[in-house]
């Protein structure tokens, strides 16, 4: 065989070679642009389960495709727990200071019960963004564990703190319902739910009063009065 032929045959494997890796990448590009278009729809659809597999599919042509930090509140609208929280932590790696990421693995804690992982993650929270709503989260952890002086002590501090603050937090009255309150009056009304815990009725229902004064609206101390006067009439 002469060189010349050598070198044409050689070339000619040469862009046999290029022209399979170009298609390869075309038809990657083409299947990514398929299944980012299937997950658009999938999510106006409201249909998460397919939004997830198409992003899944996505991630096998493109494993840094941004898409993958919707997976987190994907996983939590179709209750997969583990895989959110797994997923969350992922994007908490990514993104440290995205405070939606650890919004979504507090609401996991939740689910799981995990009172160290939340206090923790609270903490962090309440010290990155000085957010009133994520420390009195740590004094209702507190007052659920049983460790109700601490919390007690938690709620005299943030009273101190947030004596003149204008902020409003959300607070669930229920298991699917929340009300937007004061943020004193959801401390007035964690501090007679405290005193409660400590047996001191006259205390409990003066701080219920003083919470309902801030807001008449608010579901909660009226509950815990109602509780209060049902006990008595017994």
């Amino acid at each position: 065989m002469t060189k010349f032929y050598a070198a044409v045959i050689v070339s000619a494997c040469l862009l046999t070679a290029c022209s399979t890796k170009t298609d390869q990448a075309t038809k990657a590009d083409t299947s990514t642009a398929t299944y980012e278009k299937l997950y658009k729809q999938a999510l106006a659809g409201k249909d998460y389960q397919t939004a997830i597999t198409a992003i899944q599919l996505v991630l096998m042509n493109d494993s840094s495709s941004g898409l993958r930090d919707s997976l987190p509140e994907l996983f939590g609208a179709v209750n997969n727990l583990e895989a959110c929280m797994q997923a969350a932590a992922q994007s908490m790696e990514r993104y440290p200071e995205n405070e939606k990421f650890k919004n979504i693995m507090l609401i996991c804690l939740q689910q799981t019960g995990d009172m160290e992982g939340q206090y923790a993650l609270l903490n962090d929270l309440y010290q990155r963004t000085k957010k009133s709503q994520y420390i009195i989260q740590v004094a209702s952890i507190q007052m659920q564990s049983g460790n109700v002086k601490q919390a007690m002590q938690t709620i005299d501090m943030l009273m101190k703190e947030l004596k003149d603050s204008k902020d409003s937090i959300d607070v669930f009255t229920d298991e699917t319902s929340k009300q937007i309150v004061p943020v004193m009056a959801a401390l007035w009304n964690m501090k007679g739910f405290g005193y409660m815990q400590q047996k001191n009725i006259e205390k409990a229902k003066e701080a219920f009063f003083q919470s309902m004064e801030i807001y008449p609206e608010f579901v909660m101390p009226k509950r815990n009065l109602q509780l209060i006067f049902d006990r008595k009439m017994r």
